[in-house]
């Protein structure tokens, strides 16, 4: 499988999964209210030099950080890569390293396949890779696919790679370097440099990004630091006699923040003792915010950006969207699987929950690690946890190390392993139960989960245990018989971490719409967690209009990611909401523009604004964001498609059938030109022009194997069309693919029985009631059947 090297910016098909969420955004000190966030408008961001002369010892610390190495420019100081004349060669391609005098180039194959020097602008990282930023026109950079492996020798490195060593990868492949997936301005820029603006343009298709630092300084987790300047230089002259202690009242509440917009302390030092009674560690002073993991997952998490340029002082998801576990990103289990940078795997973990935060184990200016191997882990866990009685593994061993069982490491880019901070209790039996990796069998690769099973059964015991999130959703994904009421507990369990309990909320909304599934997405509304509620609001988009009258609620939420949402889901009701309504509507449609004008330079944000337009039935408007979808992104086929479907509404077929034939031109990837010729294939179908139709959806099933809704839509429409025999395989392959949906059960218990196939067709039927045995026209299928 092709792996795709994700932006932290998720974007999707027209509906953005949005999830994010802390429970302790303000917490009472003493007689008054705290926030870590302070509303200074007029604070600007002054640049590192303005630090370091007050704040020596961190500004050194922070030079041996990634942060200091995030981004530089390509001189000899940052450069580590064989500039000497190397030469690299994958699948024919040549990629040449040279340097003009201070300068560092390379010869490569362009955009158009055509070899040509570049010159290098920046390097961007520097361990266990460093990648080169060339520039573009329309202030593009681009980063280069070929990397330089700066781990030593030994270990493999110290040469050039490619990301991708077993495909070609032309010039035309919508992962070459020059295309979109290594454009530095999109994927990348915003969490390797400062006060970053992207500065797109999507008249002219052009970027005029800038930033006050290019790396990762001070203010990109303090905030802009003018007014702390301010506060300082008073400060001093206070204490040198310059000034009376009656010029702090200029200050307003600068006194207390510092002049800086967000409090990175807590407002009482607390740390770390073991309690008498229960052994186990605890804080000696409650935490008041989860601002310090707030401040660290703007960059570390998986995410889609919530303003164009980021608002510092801001709670984390009033300015960002958190990807929740989806079966896209996690396993179900919630382990990693596609690059998602910490914070979803952290807030899962029962370290988060307990208020461990990242200094408790990180230095925050040099970012390094407090304490080596296990040492780290023994400063709160004591006992025998360290000796073979806890890990089966000998002393000094491999086994032995706390992190390699519970938090393995999953490689990305190449050679860049990254370590999963769910912090969890190796589960062999349920890795292999939901098809999820192990920390046993990742170490021993000779050896089977049925091998480290069996150890783990004679080492812990073999008795019942709770059912795993995993589990749950695992099972809720197929569809299982039962799952649903284990699926609605997890959704309105607390026990459970927000971001499991959004993920079921999505799992519920992919369900076959009953009471109970509208009761729960509702319910979710509800929820303290942004997260959840956000989730709930984006689940609700799948249901009829009718069903929204709840969401209005929260055109005035807190937060302003869940205002977004809300705004989204209520807009095709918005014609009956009352005048203060309607107010709160176009103050949370503000919200969501902003939301999406951060990512205007990707088909998806216009195209959430279309389907919000069309919602509004302003069609226009959504006409012309989908334009704007189509022209920023061609090969974004959703885009295309929604457009087609719009100009067909409005009885503009000849219009909308070049639409849909461009979509399958244009389109890059295999199952993306299936999607494409899916939904031609329909609409020729509405035409009436059934033979064209019929061979669209026969290249679509080609196209897309494993697509159950396309081989069961060609299925019917040959069956439509008299070809009985031929449609029973695309029809029992929509079931194989998707074994309890129980439109394609009933579909083929139908379609048999019409075929005279009626002990088949009572197969399929029965089927159908095991998925929902309470519904009675199955059970009177079932006995039509003779069953």
């Amino acid at each position: 499988m092709r792996r795709f090297f994700l932006p932290f910016f998720l974007y999707g098909i027209g509906l953005f999964l949005v999830s994010c969420g802390s429970e302790k955004e303000e917490e009472t000190v003493g007689e008054s209210t705290y926030t870590p966030y302070h509303n200074i408008p007029e604070a600007t961001y002054v640049g590192l030099k303005n630090c370091t002369e007050c704040h020596e010892e961190q500004y050194d610390e922070w030079l041996l950080s990634d942060h200091y190495k995030a981004m530089n420019p390509a001189t000899e100081e940052f450069v580590l890569g064989d500039f000497d004349d190397a030469e690299f060669d994958h699948f024919g391609q040549k990629f040449r390293f040279f340097r003009k005098g201070e300068e560092y180039w390379i010869n490569a194959q362009d955009e158009n396949g055509e070899y040509r020097d570049m010159k290098v602008d920046y390097t961007f990282g520097h361990y266990p890779l460093q990648q080169y930023l060339i520039p573009f026109e329309g202030g593009r950079y681009q980063a280069l696919q070929v990397c330089w492996d700066s781990r030593p020798v030994e270990e493999g490195g110290q040469r050039w790679y490619h990301l991708y060593p077993d495909e070609e990868v032309p010039a035309d492949d919508l992962l070459h370097w020059t295309r979109k997936h290594f454009n530095w301005n999109y994927m990348c820029a915003d969490c390797h440099s400062t006060n970053l603006d992207k500065g797109f343009d999507t008249e002219t298709l052009s970027y005029h990004t800038t930033w006050s630092d290019m790396n990762v300084t001070c203010e990109a987790c303090h905030g802009p630091g003018s007014e702390h300047v301010k506060w300082a230089e008073a400060t001093l002259k206070v204490e040198a006699g310059e000034a009376p202690a009656a010029d702090f009242s200029e200050l307003r509440d600068y006194v207390a923040s510092k002049g800086l917009v967000v409090t990175l302390k807590e407002p009482e030092e607390g740390g770390w003792t073991i309690d008498p009674e229960t052994n186990l560690p605890k804080r000696t002073t409650p935490i008041h915010s989860d601002v310090q993991v707030e401040t660290c997952a703007r960059c570390h998490s998986h995410r889609q950006l919530g303003e164009p340029v980021y608002t510092a002082g801001k709670s984390f998801h009033d300015t960002h969207l958190p990807s929740i576990i989806s079966d896209r990103l996690y396993h179900h289990d919630g382990q990693v699987d596609e690059e998602v940078y910490v914070y979803g795997s952290y807030v899962q973990s029962k370290m988060f929950h307990a208020d461990v935060r990242c200094t408790d184990c990180h230095n925050p200016h040099s970012m390094k690690l407090k304490l080596p191997g296990n040492a780290l882990c023994l400063q709160c866990h004591q006992g025998d946890f360290n000796t073979p009685a806890h890990h089966f593994h000998p002393m000094a061993s491999t086994g032995a190390s706390c992190v390699e069982c519970h938090m393995p490491e999953t490689t990305y880019m190449g050679v860049d392993d990254r370590r999963d901070h769910s912090i969890r209790i190796p589960r062999p039996d349920l890795a292999k139960e939901i098809g999820a990796p192990d920390a046993c069998t990742q170490c021993h690769e000779d050896q089977s989960q049925d091998w480290a099973i069996e150890h783990f059964k004679n080492w812990w015991g073999s008795g019942p245990r709770n059912a795993h999130y995993g589990e749950i959703l695992a099972s809720a994904r197929q569809r299982e018989p039962g799952s649903m009421d284990r699926l609605l507990a997890l959704a309105n369990d607390p026990d459970r971490p927000w971001i499991v309990r959004a993920a079921a909320v999505e799992t519920i909304g992919e369900q076959r719409p009953t009471e109970q599934t509208i009761s729960a997405i509702l319910k979710s509304l509800e929820d303290p967690e942004p997260g959840v509620r956000a989730e709930g609001l984006s689940a609700l988009l799948l249901y009829p209009a009718q069903q929204r009258t709840p969401a209005i609620a929260l055109l005035e939420d807190p937060v302003a990611m869940v205002r977004a949402a809300a705004a989204r889901a209520v807009a095709v009701i918005s014609g009956r909401l009352d005048e203060t309504q309607k107010a709160a509507f176009e103050k949370a449609s503000a919200d969501l523009y902003e939301k999406q004008s951060a990512i205007f330079d990707r088909a998806a944000g216009h195209m959430d604004l279309a389907l919000f337009y069309s919602d509004l039935n302003d069609l226009a408007k959504a006409e012309e964001a989908y334009r704007n979808a189509t022209k920023v992104e061609p090969e974004f086929v959703p885009a295309q498609v929604n457009l087609a479907e719009l100009l067909y509404q409005q009885n503009r077929p000849k219009e909308a059938e070049e639409i849909f034939r461009r979509a399958v031109k244009e389109a890059m990837l295999p199952e993306n030109q299936g999607l494409a010729r899916d939904s031609l294939a329909r609409f020729l179908i509405r035409m009436k022009r059934y033979d064209e139709g019929v061979e669209e959806l026969r290249k679509a099933t080609e196209l897309m194997p494993n697509h159950a809704q396309t081989h069961y839509f060609y299925g019917v429409a040959l069956n439509s069309l008299g070809r009985f025999e031929e449609a029973i395989p695309y029809l029992q392959r929509a079931q194989e693919i998707d074994p309890y949906n129980v439109e394609y059960l009933v579909g083929l218990a139908t379609i048999l029985r019409d075929g005279g196939k009626m002990q088949e067709a009572l197969r399929y039927a029965r089927e159908a009631l095991q998925v929902e045995p309470e519904n009675p026209n199955l059970r009177q299928l079932v006995q039509s059947l003779g069953g």
